[in-house]
């Protein structure tokens, strides 16, 4: 069994929790979404209008590149016992944090493109990052007040489940097809602006 099988059949099916817990959410974001003073603020969160694909996957990189920075310089203080490492790793903690917020509030706007398995996928990867976001918020904290021990622990958790996550948002991405234009597929050549103005669909939707 390889490992989107695995992932597949550890997402709990329909009709569970989770599939009403995402049902739920996602129906929420979409009544603000939806709103007068919401559809801008969606739009641009979203980027297909403006960037011509979504914003997520660009924003995504600044706090895992961010925080995987942070754990190289927590293991060269570590190692070293060099304060100046200390200073690094924190400046890159909080720099993950500023483009973690980013981060989350662009999945929200793309969270609205799932459907059924893959949503349920979508909300456990939006959970895991909430995690990873809690942990780092820890580490920032504990480092603020000199236990940076805990600091550094709390680190090395955050990013071990922002790689998880990251493996669910790739997957998402990549095998679901979330975010990616399928007419762009059947036609490659076209320009951007041919296919920017047609509706995203997401392969589970496509499926069911």
């Amino acid at each position: 069994m390889n490992l989107p099988s695995l992932v597949d059949a550890a997402i709990p099916g329909p009709g569970g929790r989770l599939d009403r817990f995402s049902s739920a959410s996602q129906h929420v974001i979409a009544t603000l979404a939806g709103s007068p003073s919401g559809r801008p603020v969606a739009s641009l969160l979203h980027g297909n209008q403006w960037l011509g694909h979504p914003l997520h996957p660009v924003v995504v990189v600044l706090p895992i590149g961010a925080w995987c920075v942070a754990g190289w310089y927590d293991l060269r203080s570590t190692l070293s016992g060099d304060a100046a490492y200390d200073h690094a790793a924190d400046g890159a903690v909080k720099v993950g944090l500023s483009g973690a917020l980013i981060a989350a509030a662009s999945g929200l706007a793309q969270y609205l493109d799932t459907r059924n398995g893959v949503r349920r996928e979508t909300t456990v990867h939006a959970t895991l990052n909430t995690i990873g976001l809690a942990a780092y918020l820890g580490s920032w904290s504990a480092r603020t007040w000199g236990r940076r021990s805990l600091g550094k622990k709390l680190a090395a958790l955050g990013l071990g489940v922002v790689m998880v996550s990251g493996y669910l948002g790739g997957d998402i991405s990549y095998r679901h097809g979330v975010g990616v234009r399928p007419q762009a597929l059947r036609a490659p050549d076209r320009s951007a602006s041919e296919t920017g103005s047609q509706p995203l669909e997401t392969a589970d939707a496509r499926h069911t």
